[in-house]
Order: C-alpha cells, then structure tokens, then sequence
C-alpha cells in the first residue's frame, strides 16, 4: 500500500502467509521474539543493502504485534518514484536492449554482494524512467557465502517467471534475444 506521510512517499508491506498455511492462519505467525520476524530479517537485509549502495527499498520501519504465541508483521520502506515493473513495461511494449542489459547488471551487483532474492520475478524489478533497475520486496532473500550455483538457480528463476507471463499474457514482449541481452549485461563486470 502506497501513502504519504509528513513529505515522505512510503509503502507500507503487509506480510501474509500463503498456500494452505494461509487458510488456517491467515497473515499471523508463529513466534513472540520480534528479531526474529520476517519484517526485521527483511529490514536488516535492506539496511545491510543500502550500505551497498545496491538499488533496493529504503528501510524506514518494521513493527510486529503479539497475539499470545502468534505475531503480525508490517515493514515500511521508501518508495522508489517514476519506476513501474518489469512486468508492466513488457506488458505496455518491448524493452530495448540497453534496458535487458541494465536488468542484467542490477542483478549482478546483489549476486556480486553474495544478496539471494527468494522470489526473483519480473514483478520485483523496477526500472525507472532513466534507465536504471531496482530489485524490491527480500521477504525470505539473504546473504549467501557458499557456492555459486545458487546466482544460476537466481537466474533461472527469473527466466521461468518471464516466460510463464509470456504464456498467460498475449503481447508480452519477452524473447529468447532479450534474455540473451539480459545475460550479456550480468556478465560485464
């Protein structure tokens, strides 16, 4: 949810459960140590990440209520203005080259700081109106040491989510050359 609160543009995130879990719990969980919350492991990463200087959310707040064993969580962050997602702007007509290479290299520089998206899709990329690419929205994402198969997995993730909004929505505008681009941009260091 979008609002404005004394000159600033926030977004308040309201974190809820899904699959079957959902329909028994709904947006509680289980747990009464607020550290340990989705909301502050999501704002200590975006903290981490703003020191940086990696294209995310600004962290400004995280609150988590106690209902005896179970909690709900909220995290607020700055809004990242004149962007719209990867998603929509495929959705709205094709994305240039320079723009596939731009995604590219923003995805390299969170896997360059060994930063994992859990759920890496074309609607938790951001690209604003010069050209640049944000990730946003690291429920569940952390740093990774070990390895490196995991940056593929990443990659792949994204490509499967590309290509399953290709399947459902007639005129996206992804193919195999954008991805190439995309790819050619996460390799230039």
């Amino acid at each position: 949810m979008f609002y404005e609160y004394r000159g600033l543009r926030l977004v308040l995130k309201h974190y809820h459960r899904g699959g079957l879990v959902a329909s028994v719990l709904g947006d509680r969980y289980f747990g009464t140590r607020p550290e340990r919350s989705r909301a502050f492991r999501e704002w200590r990463l975006l903290h981490a990440m703003r020191r940086l200087q990696l294209p995310s959310p600004v962290p400004v707040a995280a609150s988590v209520t106690r209902h005896g064993l179970f909690h709900r969580a909220d995290l607020v962050t700055l809004r990242i203005d004149d962007t719209r997602t990867l998603a929509d702007a495929l959705l709205s007509g094709p994305l240039d080259r320079r723009g596939w290479q731009a995604v590219g290299r923003c995805i390299r520089r969170f896997h360059d700081h060994n930063v994992w998206h859990a759920d890496l899709n074309a609607r938790n990329i951001l690209l604003g109106a010069a050209g640049e690419a944000h990730l946003i929205d690291f429920d569940r994402g952390r740093f990774r040491y070990l390895g490196d198969t995991w940056k593929a997995a990443n990659l792949a993730r994204l490509q499967r989510s590309l290509l399953k909004f290709r399947s459902q929505h007639e005129g996206f505008n992804f193919t195999e050359d954008d991805w190439q681009a995309l790819l050619r941009g996460y390799q230039v260091k």
